[in-house]
């Protein structure tokens, strides 16, 4: 089994691969102050609850967007599983770790994992010309060439941030979460913020991928991921042809694989 981790800002995605297949998924809060033995323990308790034998995991990769979160899995996983798989944790970013994508930006190094797991993921299941919605603590837009080249992209606020900075920066405003909406003028406050989020996010999606596609000069196929993406794929259909919620594990996996063979 390859247990794999998806650590962004918000929360840990941590999903368990066998035979090539997601068998389960769970998410835990991102906490900076846990330690590696605190998110061991939450591990090893999650696999118990699903009767999943930890020392059956042959493999692990990490994909993450918080530093200082990336050691303390690393050795929370070393804690929990068999002493045979010392040596078998890959972390993306790191010097012996081979992506085979081509990042066609100024900075490669400020491309954030998630952002370049999602494009080959996505490549390897659609094929090229692409635009990866991601709906995270931020907002992402990956654009993925013909090629499987990872083109740029845009990095907007995320829902729930966008939200929270309502809250924080207003006297009256109240804290709120975001939920699907038919009417676009609000008759309540809380209607009135929901409608902003909702149906702005909308806006800005259905915008973005006009701009974008008209950069590029033709039309991409498009694909939303990420925690709220659910929130968003029917009030989309027009617009984005694929949900897919666990793309980025999918493309932990896809990579994991990779490297294996080399």
């Amino acid at each position: 089994m390859l247990l794999t981790f998806d650590i962004g800002n918000t929360n840990i995605v941590i999903g368990i691969f066998e035979n090539n297949q997601l068998i389960k998924k769970w998410r835990l809060p991102s906490n900076t102050k846990k330690s590696a033995d605190d998110y061991a323990v939450d591990i090893i308790e999650l696999c118990l609850t699903e009767r999943i034998d930890c020392l059956k995991i042959s493999g692990a990769i990490i994909g993450s967007v918080v530093p200082t979160l990336t050691g303390l899995i690393c050795e929370s996983i070393k804690k929990f599983t068999s002493e045979t798989f010392t040596g078998k944790i890959l972390v993306i970013g790191q010097d012996n770790v081979d992506l085979n994508i081509d990042l066609k930006v100024q900075n490669k190094n400020e491309v954030g994992h998630d952002r370049i797991i999602n494009s080959i993921a996505g490549f390897k299941k659609f094929g090229g010309n692409l635009i990866i919605i991601d709906f995270g603590t931020a907002t992402t837009f990956d654009v993925v060439g013909k090629n499987g080249e990872y083109l740029g992209g845009v990095i907007a606020p995320g829902i729930n941030l966008s939200l929270k900075a309502l809250h924080d920066m207003t006297a009256q405003l109240p804290k709120i979460s975001v939920k699907a909406q038919k009417n676009v003028i609000g008759k309540t406050t809380i209607e009135a913020m929901n409608s902003g989020a909702f149906f702005g996010y909308i806006s800005l999606i259905e915008g973005m991928i006009a701009k974008i596609e008209n950069e590029l000069g033709h039309k991409t196929t498009r694909i939303i991921t990420g925690g709220l993406a659910e929130l968003f794929k029917d009030s989309l259909k027009s617009e984005v042809e694929y949900y897919e919620p666990d793309l980025t594990l999918e493309g932990l996996r896809i990579v994991y694989e990779n490297n294996s063979k080399i």
